[in-house]
């Protein structure tokens, strides 16, 4: 039989706001009762956490800070944001969602990744039945608009832009948010987290932290992106906003879109 993990990731802060509501819509509105991968920092206290949930199917993974030559981090700190907040400043701990594919997680054979501060709303086993093998899978940024390409994802008027264009395709608007992932871990060697952070050390132009970074490594350098279920029955898997008179299984928000 397959196994399956949910993993979340979060310092600390994050999992103390949290964890306790997401375990409860997993477990109770997601029917999940499944292992559940916790990536966080080689300072958190677990023992905490297992008190706080009551949860005794959490499996913490504990992982350093990831960082970058001095160049690349003075680089990532002084992008051309366009006035929105620099994400490599004001959200680092983001980088440690690399460790999503760790080799560890190998122990399981398909990992669901969910940002931790999403909501639950339905069952969620059925999309997990529907194995993604020999795949990575994400929900696409723009669904379903496709308004922006991916170029958006970078410093557009940073040197180094020219030279990322020639070698990928930035003009494509079907690239992946990196909100909801499901992959098969087949796909994880030991040399893959090093191989991300060498994609950032040779771009340090993403303003996304690892989300521009990721679409370069699983749709370009690997080829195995696909888009995630986008319905199953009558439910759409996830999307961003509450609709009105339509089910949804994950949502970012929990409230309709501002019109």
């Amino acid at each position: 039989m397959k196994k399956t993990a949910i993993c979340v990731v979060g310092d600390f802060r994050f999992l103390n706001s949290y964890l306790k509501n997401f375990l409860f819509e997993l477990r109770n509105k997601g029917k999940f009762n499944g292992d559940v991968i916790i990536i966080t920092s080689i300072f958190t206290p677990k023992f905490y956490f297992k008190w706080k949930t009551k949860d005794k199917k959490l499996t913490f993974i504990k992982r350093k800070k990831i960082k970058f030559t001095k160049n690349s981090d003075i680089t990532l700190k002084n992008l051309n944001t366009n006035n929105q907040p620099n994400r490599h400043i004001n959200k680092p701990f983001q980088w440690q969602k690399l460790y999503v594919f760790d080799y560890e997680l190998k122990k399981w054979d398909f990992i669901f990744y969910i940002d931790i501060n999403m909501h639950i709303h339905y069952p969620i086993n059925k999309v997990l039945s529907i194995y993604p093998e020999g795949k990575f899978t994400a929900r696409t940024d723009g669904y379903p608009e496709y308004k922006h390409k991916l170029q958006s994802q970078f410093d557009e008027k940073h040197p180094k832009i020219f030279d990322l264009s020639k070698k990928y395709d930035l003009e494509t608007k079907f690239y992946f948010q990196t909100g909801v992932m499901y992959f098969d871990t087949n796909l994880i060697s030991k040399n893959t987290v090093n191989e991300i952070i060498g994609l950032v050390e040779e771009y340090p132009i993403t303003k996304t932290n690892e989300q521009g970074i990721l679409n370069l490594y699983f749709m370009y350098e690997k080829g195995i992106f696909e888009e995630l279920l986008l319905e199953i029955d009558d439910f759409l898997v996830y999307y961003y906003w509450i609709v009105k008179n339509k089910k949804i299984i994950i949502t970012k928000q929990l409230r309709e879109k501002y019109k």
